[in-house]
């Protein structure tokens, strides 16, 4: 089949689990089919662009140089595929019955926007944050509708969106890690804390702030060896402040894994958040045990206490953290049980059948039926872009 990805920007998979998750998927879907990616807003002067487009030549993935009308015209997709469902605009709509009516439609909801929004109204309680869960779940719930298939990211988020679209198929295609050898746990920094995330998605920024001001000082009283290494990209003077004797600022770095394979624990004191937490995968793919909260362990079918542990305030958090300093063999069974999780769950070949899966099924559904007068309009607008645009923009 042709696929059409419709993006926003090129992925940067070292800078975000949701753009390692979406090049990734690129990379499988092009084992199998011809896809394109189409950038909506790609600035070819910034470094960034440039270097990510590289990327993904680089992993056989063929990226548009053309705008979206253009793209859709000369490659005829069988399948367009919208990373997120703000794509979902009604020009492409437009111009999809205009030149591949038959093609499927695939939202990928990444984590449903909606549900995470909730969760940080629930925390805050302002009028602001309740309106705006309230104004994003009717935008984005209205998206979905549109769409011949949506992919959710976890079971659980599945569930609420075939609750809400009893009518539209829902996917479950979750977060893809390569899990490493299981190392020797000898080699790890005792009272090594890190934490991984990018600093432009909200919930991390919130995470480390609470993490350091009411969590940290209640682990170092019993433990006071502890430091805390923060890691990520697009950080905010906010973050860059909580440096200390005791927290190690880095930053963004091209390669999380040297510091994976020497911490002692990943924290992810997430207080809101939807989806599931590539951090969180990321790390027990290292072999790191994980201290996180319940919405850091949602949608992994996770069992705390085995795979990993759970803290939802400050001082259950904190607690977690120094059982684990305080019991060695705890912590092993913590570390083993986790790393076998994902390599059983989540590992690239078990994402691909599942991925071949969801699209075999999605080739099973009834086409869209476009109504008659949009198929004429579309056709209209066609006659006239061949045949009277050019005339006209030359006089």
């Amino acid at each position: 089949m042709r696929i059409v990805a419709i993006s926003d920007s090129f992925p940067e998979p070292d800078k975000a689990s949701g753009d390692l998750r979406f090049f990734t998927l690129l990379q499988l879907l092009s084992h199998e089919h011809e896809v394109v990616l189409c950038v909506s807003n790609r600035s070819p002067e910034r470094e960034s662009d440039t270097a990510a487009k590289h990327g993904l030549i680089q992993a056989g993935i063929l990226a548009s140089e053309n705008n979206v009308q253009q793209t859709l015209k000369d490659f005829r997709p069988n399948i367009v595929w919208f990373e997120f469902f703000h794509q979902m605009r009604g020009d492409y709509l437009r111009l999809i019955d205009r030149y591949c009516p038959m093609a499927y439609l695939i939202v990928d909801s990444v984590d449903v926007h909606c549900n995470r929004l909730d969760a940080l109204a629930r925390l805050t309680g302002r009028p602001d944050d309740i309106r705006k869960a309230r104004d994003i779940r009717t935008k984005e719930l209205g998206a979905y509708a549109k769409a011949d298939m949506v992919i959710a990211v976890s079971n659980d988020e599945g569930e609420l969106l075939r609750r809400e679209l009893p009518s539209v198929p829902i996917e479950v295609v979750p977060n893809i890690h390569a899990p490493s050898p299981f190392q020797d746990l000898s080699k790890r920094r005792y009272g090594e804390l890190v934490f991984v995330g990018g600093f432009k998605h909200d919930p991390n920024v919130d995470a480390m702030l609470y993490f350091c001001r009411e969590v940290l000082p209640l682990i170092a009283r019993k433990s006071p060896e502890v430091r805390l290494k923060i890691i990520g990209s697009n950080m905010p003077m906010e973050i860059l402040n909580l440096g200390s004797g005791r927290v190690d600022v880095v930053g963004y770095v091209p390669d999380t894994t040297p510091y994976l394979e020497t911490a002692y624990i990943s924290v992810a004191p997430l207080r809101y958040g939807g989806g599931m937490k590539g951090k969180v995968g990321e790390a027990m793919s290292h072999g790191l045990p994980v201290v996180t909260s319940s919405f850091g362990a949602e949608g992994f079918g996770l069992e705390p206490g085995r795979d990993l542990l759970v803290g939802d305030t400050a001082e259950e958090f904190a607690a977690q953290v120094v059982k684990l300093l305080d019991d060695p063999l705890l912590y092993a069974r913590v570390a083993r049980s986790g790393h076998e999780f994902i390599q059983k769950h989540y590992s690239v070949a078990a994402v691909q059948q599942i991925l071949q899966s969801s699209l075999g099924r999605l080739a099973r559904l009834p086409q869209r039926k476009i109504p008659l007068m949009r198929r004429m309009l579309g056709h209209a607008q066609d006659l006239y872009a061949r045949h009277l645009a050019w005339r006209l923009s030359r006089q």
